[in-house]
């Protein structure tokens, strides 16, 4: 498997790239494109059910979404965000907000609803994925 590299401000420029031409449109996008990767984070990590979030977290980390993440039942941790931009007016991790959601749902078994609630982008010294299982399941 190929991979390429990108740097944080080529990611921010991109963003704003994206919303300029589809204003907030594009974080649904970017959220895709989360979950899209997540779920080849997910085949990566299906030789080990037992050890599943551990290793997420180390695809994760290595793969520069995050420097540090925290799997727990109802909520993510992560630190040093790769789409994090500082000064931001509003959250700006959609894509490992995308990557998180799918991780949980597969860790879990049910449909969940999964929401950045803090992020560096807003001042919040770490960003938190708030998780909540879809209601009619």
């Amino acid at each position: 498997m190929k991979f390429v590299r990108i740097s944080q401000k080529e990611l921010e420029h991109l963003r704003h790239l994206y919303e300029s031409v589809m204003s907030h449109a594009s974080h649904g996008l970017f959220y895709r494109e989360g979950q899209t990767i997540g779920r080849e984070l997910i085949e990566m990590a299906n030789g080990d059910p037992g050890a599943f979030l551990e290793t997420e977290a180390r695809l994760i980390k290595g793969r520069g979404w995050a420097e540090e993440i925290i799997f727990t039942e109802t909520k993510v941790i992560a630190k040093g965000s790769i789409e994090c931009c500082p000064g931001d007016t509003e959250a700006t991790c959609h894509r490992l907000r995308g990557i998180i959601h799918v991780v949980m749902e597969k860790h879990t078994g049910k449909k969940l609803l999964c929401l950045e609630d803090k992020c560096l982008s807003l001042g919040d010294k770490q960003c938190e994925f708030i998780l909540r299982e879809m209601e009619g399941n």
